[in-house]
């Protein structure tokens, strides 16, 4: 999905490349940190019966891919 105009996309990308490669990385870790606020915070309004570790668990599947966080957390422990 896209809704950006053609020219606001434009002016977007002059925005970012007139930044030093600092502040385009600091927004980058900035905006990295909202999905993953985000993505936890719906993870316990799905599964507020899970214990911290368990969520983050979730958490690692949501954003690295099931086998990747298997191979660094090992299974994901089954609830229902």
């Amino acid at each position: 999905m896209n809704d950006t105009t053609p020219i606001a996309e434009t002016m977007r990308l002059r925005a970012l490349q007139a930044m030093t490669p600092a502040r385009r990385l600091s927004l980058a870790l900035g905006w990295s940190r909202s999905v993953r606020e985000l993505t936890r915070s719906s993870l316990y309004q799905q599964h507020p019966e899970l214990p911290p570790q368990e969520l983050h668990r979730l958490l690692a599947e949501r954003l690295l891919g099931k086998e990747l966080a298997q191979k660094a957390y090992g299974p994901l422990v089954s609830h229902g």
